[in-house]
C-alpha cells in the first residue's frame, strides 16, 4: 500500500478548531475538483515528479520521530487517496490525534464504515474539518450534500466567503442543516471584507455560534510559501 506524498512538515495549525497548536502536516497529492482560489495548485495532480511514494509502514515510522502526536491529513483531497481509510486508522493506532481537511464532495460513509470495522469511534482522536464550497468556488454543485448531516459536534464545517451571494447561500444552507458541528467562516484571501464579514455574523442568527477563521500561516509567512 503505497501514498503520494507532495509533503510533510511541521507547522501551527493555520485555521480551524486548533488553530495555533503545533501539528505534522500530510499532503497527499491529487484532487477532485478545481477551485477558483486554490492554494494548494501543486497538490492538484498526481504527476510524477511532484511527489515522492510512501508505503504505508514507511510513513508510519516516518511519524514515530515527530514530537506532537497531531495530524492534519490534507492536500489536494485525501480521502480520494485509495488505502486512505487504513492508513487513518494506522495513524490512530500509534496515538495520534488525527484531523482529516476534506473538500466535501466525497461521501465520507466509507471511511466511517472502516471504522467500524476496525472497532475504532470518531470521536476526540478523529475528526473531520469539512469545506462546505459555495458559488465563488466554481464548484459548490459537486457537495456531497449526506456527508454534512454525518458530521457530530467534535467535527468542523468550514465556508470560505468571497462574495455577498456567498453569505446568503452558507445562511440558506445553514437553515436546512439538522447537525450540530462546529462552524468556522473566513474569506477567500484578499477577496472580502474581513468587517463585513464580522458584522455578517454578529447580526445572523444562524452564525451566532460561529467562529471567524484567518489563515494564520499566511498572517505569519508569505502567501505563496510552501512547509508552513
Amino acid at each position: 500500500m503505497n501514498f503520494n506524498i507532495v509533503e510533510i512538515f511541521d507547522s501551527i495549525e493555520g485555521e480551524g478548531k486548533r488553530s495555533g497548536a503545533p501539528a505534522t502536516f500530510i499532503r497527499l497529492a491529487g484532487c477532485n475538483l478545481r477551485c477558483t482560489y486554490c492554494d494548494t495548485p501543486y497538490a492538484l495532480e498526481t504527476i510524477p515528479g511532484e511527489y515522492q511514494t510512501h508505503s504505508l509502514d514507511r510513513l508510519i515510522k516516518a511519524l514515530e520521530s515527530r514530537p506532537f502526536h497531531r495530524i492534519t491529513l490534507t492536500g489536494g483531497e485525501p480521502l480520494s487517496a485509495p488505502g486512505v481509510a487504513e492508513l487513518i486508522y494506522q495513524m490512530l493506532r500509534h496515538g495520534n490525534e488525527v484531523n482529516i481537511e476534506t473538500n466535501g464532495s466525497i461521501d465520507i460513509s466509507f471511511l466511517l464504515d472502516y471504522m467500524k470495522t476496525m472497532h475504532y469511534s470518531p470521536g476526540k482522536k478523529l475528526f473531520f474539518t469539512m469545506d462546505y464550497k459555495l458559488p465563488t468556488s466554481g464548484v459548490c454543485g459537486h457537495m456531497h450534500l449526506p456527508n454534512y448531516e454525518k458530521l457530530q459536534p467534535w467535527d468542523v464545517l468550514k465556508f470560505v466567503v468571497g462574495s455577498d451571494e456567498d453569505v446568503a447561500h452558507m445562511v440558506a444552507f445553514l437553515q436546512t442543516l439538522t447537525a450540530s458541528p462546529q462552524i468556522y467562516i473566513g474569506a477567500v484571501h484578499g477577496q472580502y471584507d474581513l468587517k463585513k464579514l464580522v458584522a455578517t455574523i454578529l447580526t445572523t442568527p444562524e452564525l451566532k455560534d460561529a467562529k471567524l477563521q484567518l489563515q494564520m500561516h499566511k498572517v505569519i509567512w508569505d502567501a505563496e510559501e510552501r512547509g508552513v
